[in-house]
């Protein structure tokens, strides 16, 4: 599609005079949305040699649905079979663990536990791991409550069983998105901040985005604006095929001796509704305990709720005791879009639907290109 720039092999603060891949003003992509899909976005594309302009209605980047985020490394194991998020899944741990060394990104190899508490629960576990194994993920073991208790001495004895996924892993979302937005300027593209898309229009050819900043003329629009990612279908092309409604998730987290208690990132068994509260160490040697489920209309902001907060404590105590004795730290919220419909494949292809497929939309019916993403 373009020509291939070289790859660099870090990702380093961005050169004072990066190259600039603007042609007479125009861009062949606008990513809108400085989130960890848009900056991730922005990292491949400009590699791949593309011009490329991330537009951030905020001061900074990671200000929206990627500020709540609780770092996980997800292998897929539980993903619908044979789906789009799947593919996503498994594309981006595959892709993590392949330039991690190179962008100096963190990870954790602390593997995972998913385990029962209930009968039914029990019950779920062998289609689980069948799904698992479906899933590609094949060294998924299963355990008893005794190889629990020997492997995490800090859990319940309530325990009943489940089983261990040892490629889950923890990382630093934050660092990661930095650290492709860094690589992405480098490399040539232009980031611009305070530059909320409040309209445009499409001449055939290319886009017109009317910005604070200024008109911005690309050849694709890329709309990863997560909590507003349907305002902006709305404003672009006049009518909304989706709908976003946030769904506030609130995390506690604990001082770092509380860590010592959960060497592994201990999942529920996922229920049809929701994937369920998880704990995990952070990067950084906290414990991270959430996220809740709350759906509500506001956007822009997420509150901490206590009597929610102390669900979260109770519930963490109740899997492993030792916990009543830690401290928690300050507590984070973050909103995630919940969308009315998601994006699957393109008609006839097992393959993902790629980005460029909305590159030359018609003139009377200019499209978006909307990349799926996948958040625990």
């Amino acid at each position: 599609m373009f020509p291939r720039a070289t790859p660099s092999a870090s990702a380093p603060d961005p050169a004072p005079n990066p190259p600039d891949n603007r042609r007479d003003g125009r861009f062949d992509v606008a990513v809108i949305g400085a989130g960890i899909v848009g900056c991730a976005l922005a990292r491949r594309l400009a590699l791949d040699g593309a011009r490329v302009v991330v537009l951030e209605k905020a001061a900074e980047v990671l200000d929206g649905a990627s500020k709540g985020n609780s770092g996980i490394l997800h292998t897929g194991f539980d993903a619908p079979e044979g789906s789009l998020e799947l593919d996503c899944i498994k594309a981006g741990h595959a892709e993590y663990l392949e330039i991690r060394e190179r962008l100096n990104l963190p990870l954790v190899r602390s593997a995972a536990l998913v385990l029962a508490w209930t009968g039914e629960e029990a019950v779920a576990l062998p289609g689980l791991m069948q799904q698992a194994l479906a899933n590609g993920v094949t060294d998924v073991e299963p355990l008893e409550r005794a190889a629990l208790l020997a492997l995490e001495p800090g859990l319940a004895p309530t325990v009943r069983a489940g089983f261990r996924v040892p490629g889950e892993a923890i990382i630093d979302p934050w660092s990661a998105a930095h650290a492709y937005l860094l690589q992405a300027l480098e490399n040539g593209a232009l980031l611009l901040r305070g530059a909320e898309v409040t309209g445009g229009s499409h001449d055939g050819t290319d886009w017109q985005l009317d910005t604070p900043r200024g008109k911005v003329t690309a050849g694709l629009v890329i709309n990863a604006a997560g909590n507003y990612g349907d305002i902006v279908d709305d404003r672009l092309i006049g009518r909304r095929d989706f709908t976003l409604r946030p769904r506030k998730g609130q995390f506690v987290v604990y001082d770092k001796p509380a860590a010592a208690l959960a060497g592994h990132i201990l999942l529920p068994v996922p229920t049809k509704i929701t994937k369920g509260v998880v704990v995990c160490r952070t990067i950084w040697g906290n414990l991270l305990v959430g996220p809740t489920a709350e759906d509500q209309d506001e956007r822009a902001t997420a509150t901490l709720v206590p009597e929610a907060l102390a669900a979260l404590k109770a519930r963490a105590r109740r899997s492993c005791p030792g916990w009543r004795a830690s401290r928690s730290a300050p507590s984070m919220p973050g909103c995630a879009p919940r969308p009315s419909s998601r994006i699957t494949r393109s008609a006839g292809t097992r393959r993902p639907m790629s980005p460029w497929a909305a590159s030359a939309p018609p003139a009377s019916a200019p499209r978006l290109a909307l990349p799926a993403t996948s958040r625990r």
